[in-house]
C-alpha cells in the first residue's frame, strides 16, 4: 500500500516538476516573420477593365449635367456594386450638392442615378450642400451611407453628419442627423465634417468624424466617434482623440479620420493631428482603438518615433485603414519627409499586430529594388486587403509615357505570414503541451505495469 502511494506521489511530483519547467524554461520568444515581398509599381495590366462613366448616360440619357465629385464604394455578399458620390446637378431637390447613387449587378448593368440625401417621400427638406459621402454594407445587405450636409435646422447652421440606409425592401430611408441632438439635446455647434464609417460583425454602425465643437478638450479639432445598433440607436457623440483618463494633452488639430473593425469587433481609428510632442511639430498619423473591454485607447503616433527614433520630421496626411484576416492592422498615408527618395510626397506604410506592435514605416511609392524613379507626387491613397495581400492605390504626378498629367498608381505585397510563439528551439506550445500529455501517459503506463 504504501509503495502505491509513493509512486502515485512520484508521479504527480514529476507532472507538476514538468509543468514548472514549462513556465520558467519556455519563455516564449518569436519566429521572425517572413519580410515583404513588394512588387513594382503597376501602370497598365492587362486584367484591368476599361473605364465606364456610371453617374450618367443610364439607357443613353445623358441627364447630368455638372459636375460629380468625391466617390465611395461597397460591395455587398451578393456580389451587388454600391457606389455613391457628391454631385453639383440641380433638379427638383434643388440647385445644393446632393448625394448620388447608382448600383450594379452582372445581370443589369448600372442603374439610373438616385439623390439619397433629399426627396425623401417626395419632401425635398434638404437645401444646404451635402459632401463627402461614406458607404458601407452589413451582413444583411443592408446599404449604410453618411456624409456631411450644411443644411439648417433645429441643429443648427453648423454642418453636421447625416446619414441613410438602404434595403431592396424598402428603398433609402430619410436623411439623420447623426452628430447632434441625441434626445433633442443640441450642443454640437461647430462643424462636423468628413466621416468615415464601418460596419461591424452585430452589423452595428460605427462613425467617425473631425468636429470644431469647443468643448473641454479645448478650441482645436477633434476626432469624434458614435455609434448606432438596432436596440439602442445611435450613441451619443464622443471624442476619441482626447481626454483619455480626463488627461486633455492633444491640443493641436486632429483632422481626416479612417476607421476600419476586426473580427473580434475591435475599432480602429487613425487622423492626422498637429499636436506637438517629441515626434516634432509637424503633422503626424495618430491612432487610437476601442474594445468593450477597456474602452478607447490613448492616442498613440504611428508615423514617427519607431524604437525612440524621431525621423520623420515633415507632414504626415490623409491616412486609410485596413484590417487583415489575422487582425493585423495596416495603415497607408502621403507623407512629406525627405529621404533617398528625394524631396517628393512619398506614401508610406506601417502595420500592427499583438505580438509586435507598431512596425517602422516603409516607402510604397518609390525605391523598388532600389530604384528611386518616382520623382512627382503621390498622395490620398487608398486601401484594401484580399485573401493574402495588401493593396493600395493613389494619384500620382510622375511624368512618363502617360504624359505630364496626373495618374493612379498602384501596388500590392503579401501580408507577412504571422509569428509563431514558440519554445527554445523553435517548437511550437501546442507540441509542448502534446509532450507533458505523452509524459503523463506514459507515467500512467509504467505505474500500471509495476503494479502487475
Amino acid at each position: 500500500m504504501m509503495k502505491k502511494k509513493t509512486l502515485i506521489i512520484y508521479v504527480l511530483i514529476f507532472q507538476f516538476f514538468f509543468c514548472g519547467l514549462l513556465a520558467v524554461a519556455l519563455k516564449p520568444t518569436i519566429a521572425s516573420s517572413s519580410t515583404y515581398n513588394y512588387y513594382d509599381l503597376k501602370l497598365s495590366a492587362v486584367d484591368f477593365s476599361n473605364a465606364t462613366v456610371v453617374s450618367d448616360g443610364f439607357n443613353s440619357s445623358y441627364w447630368n449635367d455638372d459636375s460629380s465629385y468625391d466617390p465611395s464604394i461597397a460591395v455587398d455578399s451578393s456580389d451587388k456594386v454600391h457606389a455613391v458620390w457628391e454631385d453639383t446637378t440641380n433638379g427638383v431637390w434643388g440647385t445644393d450638392y446632393e448625394i448620388m447613387y447608382a448600383q450594379y449587378t452582372t445581370a443589369t448593368g448600372w442603374s439610373n442615378v438616385t439623390v439619397i440625401s433629399d426627396g425623401y417621400d417626395g419632401s425635398y427638406w434638404n437645401d444646404g450642400s451635402s459632401y463627402h459621402p461614406v458607404i458601407a454594407t452589413d451582413s444583411s445587405d443592408k446599404v449604410h451611407v453618411a456624409w456631411y450636409d450644411y443644411t439648417v435646422g433645429a441643429w443648427g447652421t453648423d454642418a453636421e453628419i447625416m446619414y441613410a440606409t438602404y434595403t431592396t425592401a424598402t428603398g433609402w430611408s430619410n436623411a439623420t442627423v447623426v452628430s447632434d441632438g441625441l434626445n433633442d439635446i443640441y450642443w454640437n455647434d461647430g462643424n462636423s465634417v468628413y466621416p468615415t464609417i464601418a460596419i461591424d460583425n452585430s452589423n452595428a454602425v460605427h462613425v467617425a468624424w473631425h468636429d470644431y465643437t469647443d468643448g473641454a478638450w479645448g478650441t482645436d479639432t477633434e476626432i469624434m466617434y458614435a455609434y448606432f445598433t438596432s436596440d439602442l440607436g445611435w450613441s451619443l457623440p464622443r471624442i476619441i482623440s482626447d481626454g483619455f483618463n480626463s488627461t486633455y494633452w492633444n491640443d493641436g488639430s486632429s483632422n481626416d479620420p479612417a476607421i476600419a473593425i476586426d473580427s473580434g469587433d475591435e475599432v480602429h481609428v487613425v487622423w492626422e493631428d498637429t499636436t506637438d510632442g517629441v515626434w516634432g511639430s509637424d503633422y503626424e498619423i495618430m491612432y487610437a482603438t476601442y474594445n468593450l473591454a477597456t474602452g478607447w485607447s490613448n492616442a498613440t503616433v504611428i508615423s514617427d518615433g519607431y524604437n525612440g527614433t524621431y525621423w520623420n520630421d515633415d507632414t504626415s496626411y490623409n491616412p486609410v485603414i485596413a484590417v487583415d484576416s489575422n487582425n493585423a492592422v495596416h495603415v497607408a498615408w502621403y507623407d512629406y519627409t525627405d529621404g533617398v527618395w528625394g524631396t517628393d510626397y512619398e506614401i508610406m506604410y506601417a502595420n500592427f499586430t499583438n505580438i509586435n506592435g507598431w512596425s517602422n514605416i516603409t516607402i510604397l511609392s518609390d525605391g523598388y529594388n532600389g530604384v528611386y524613379w518616382n520623382d512627382g507626387i503621390s498622395r490620398d491613397p487608398a486601401i484594401a486587403i484580399s485573401t493574402n495581400q495588401v493593396h493600395v492605390v493613389w494619384e500620382d504626378g510622375t511624368n512618363g509615357v502617360w504624359g505630364t498629367d496626373y495618374e493612379i498608381m498602384y501596388i500590392n505585397f503579401e501580408i507577412p505570414v504571422p509569428p509563431v510563439v514558440s519554445g527554445p528551439g523553435g517548437i511550437p506550445f501546442g507540441n509542448f503541451y502534446l509532450l507533458f500529455i505523452a509524459v503523463s501517459i506514459i507515467g500512467l503506463v509504467a505505474y500500471k505495469k509495476r503494479k502487475l
